[in-house]
């Protein structure tokens, strides 16, 4: 009689029914979870806590994306949510609070893209781009920038929002700033009303045992404030009916020698008027108006402006003695000239701006003196 050796089983048979167990076991526990937020999600409906059931029936959802009652659910809360989120948005456009009310309705068309009254207040909304640069001479930067604890190169930026302010930080290495603005049912005009109001530095003193907050100033090199428009003429083309065009296409057609306006002391609060004609924004102004911005992109199918305002130059002559008023005459600025290689190219390379780097249409160009 012949004996066949013993077969030993080989690890992969032995393990299988292991792995297949886990797994079982495993796909079991998820289940549960998915049973365990939707349930979670239908006593938080019964209380009229719709937000937060909103989200345990979205976690219910994403473990079990085919459940029918799961996704039915998911589609009662969050239709419920985004009416909650437009009354929210009515209130803080009410007060003004734009930015929270953009995010909001942003929220109400995500949850309920069918809510016509969030689609149609959307279309009065506009994004808009603030961009330029800022390079630095200084031969002195004065006392009280030393004993700082951190200086901080800032653009401020009038908005057609009445009263609003916009601080862009100037990177301190490439003098870049930008700034995102969010418009509501502007006139269109309005979208040239964008002027530098002030350069400066914010300076920011940490806590001492002596200062128990933290603290804040901001020092101006140059200050225009608001200038104030008398008159403006004509209106700006909307169209929507060219494709849309990349902005480097644009820049390679700058003749750099257009833009050098030369230093000047600017004045505060200076008047001045605008006539838009074909794809010009004409500034007339007793003095220099280098407060405006050089292009308007326009692209009013995505909602997307880019106001550029160019590269400016800020010098300082001499030591800084303190007040605004004994600083006249210290500080000047220099509109300087656009070159193909010139800020836009930084701004490229920031991915989250490139949706405002189409626009359709016409380019306006400031005329300025």
């Amino acid at each position: 009689m012949t004996f066949l050796p013993e077969r030993k089983p080989s690890a992969g048979r032995g393990l299988w029914p292991q792995l297949t167990a886990l797994l079982l076991a495993l796909l079991a526990l998820a289940l549960a979870a998915c049973s365990r937020h939707y349930v979670e999600g239908k006593a938080l409906e019964e209380e009229k806590r719709w937000e937060e059931a909103s989200i345990q029936y979205h976690l219910a959802v994403v473990g079990s994306p085919n459940d029918e009652d799961y996704r039915e659910a998911l589609d009662r809360a969050n239709k419920v949510v985004a009416r909650e989120n437009m009354e929210r948005y009515r209130n803080y456009l009410a007060l003004k609070e734009f930015r929270k009310a953009y995010h909001r309705l942003k929220d109400a068309l995500r949850q309920d893209p069918s809510l016509q009254e969030a689609q149609k207040e959307m279309d009065k909304w506009l994004r808009v781009l603030v961009a330029g640069q800022v390079v630095f001479k200084f031969e002195d930067l004065g006392d009280g920038l030393r004993i700082a604890d951190e200086v901080i190169l800032v653009a401020r930026i009038n908005s057609p929002n009445p009263g609003q302010i916009l601080d862009a930080e100037i990177d301190i290495d490439t003098g870049v700033f930008f700034v995102e603005d969010l418009l509501y049912d502007r006139p269109a005009p309005l979208l040239t009303y964008y002027s530098l109001n002030s350069v400066g530095v914010k300076l920011v003193r940490k806590k001492s045992q002596i200062q128990r907050f933290r603290t804040t100033d901001f020092k101006r090199f140059v200050n225009f404030r608001t200038p104030i428009i008398d008159r403006i003429e004509g209106r700006l083309d909307f169209s929507e009916q060219s494709e849309p065009e990349h902005i480097s296409t644009h820049r390679k057609s700058i003749v750099a020698d257009n833009f050098s306006t030369g230093e000047y002391l600017p004045d505060i609060n200076p008047h001045y008027e605008m006539r838009i004609e074909q794809d010009r924004v004409k500034v007339i102004s007793k003095d220099r108006s280098d407060f405006t911005p050089v292009f308007l992109y326009i692209n009013r199918r995505d909602r997307r402006i880019f106001a550029d305002f160019g590269r400016y130059q800020i010098q300082s002559k001499g030591k800084d003695s303190g007040s605004a008023e004994s600083r006249k005459g210290t500080w000047s600025l220099n509109r300087l000239s656009l070159k193909q290689d010139d800020h836009f190219q930084e701004l490229l390379k920031n991915v989250a701006l490139a949706p405002y780097f189409f626009y359709r249409g016409q380019v306006y160009r400031y005329e300025v003196r």
